[in-house]
């Protein structure tokens, strides 16, 4: 029997003169390459997802102080039904081999899929929809009033992006006691 790659045995069922029954795995063989992850992602955050996007990778055995570097490698077209939920399958390689990553590892992603520095962003709970419109309130000599805004990206620590209609240092209010 050969191989398609380089690896070592990790299970091996077969006994001398057993019968063997077609379609059930007798051996088992993990590559000495790179490690990959699938990871099952929602739809709703699969259209945000590119091949070659970086991803950040903390494995449960070493803690979230231990980051791993990886890239998205594929995403597959159809999508997996999990629990009732669209999701598709996401296959990510580690960017070098590493002796601590072992099969089998439970891993925690955080996929950076843009970024933007230098710009100015308030809390997502400042923001509220009126008539359609997005708008921030900002203090007044008299109270407060509503500016339209226009939003950007929004970051997974609660905050959003502003285009237009509020300026750097402008107060604004995320919250009022008669909310």
């Amino acid at each position: 029997i050969l191989a398609p790659f380089d690896g070592v045995v990790t299970k091996q069922d077969a006994k001398l003169v057993e019968t063997v029954v077609a379609g059930v795995p007798l051996v088992a063989l993990m590559s000495e390459g790179m490690f990959e992850i699938t990871a099952n992602v929602p739809e709703v955050d699969v259209a945000k997802i590119a091949v070659n996007d970086k991803a950040r990778v903390t494995l449960d055995a070493y803690g979230a102080d231990v980051p791993f570097m990886a890239t998205v490698a594929s995403i597959d077209p159809a999508e997996t039904i999990l629990e009732g939920v669209s999701t598709y399958k996401v296959r990510l390689r580690f960017g070098e081999p590493d002796a601590r990553i072992r099969s089998g590892m439970t891993a925690n992603i955080d996929m950076q899929t843009d970024m933007r520095e230098n710009v100015l962003y308030v809390p997502l709970r400042a923001v509220s929809t009126k008539d359609g419109q997005k708008i921030v309130r900002i203090p007044t000599p008299t109270g407060e009033s509503e500016v339209q805004v226009t939003l950007g990206l929004r970051g997974s620590n609660g905050v959003v992006e502003i285009l237009t209609g509020l300026t750097l240092g402008q107060e604004i209010i995320t919250f009022s006691a008669k909310e």
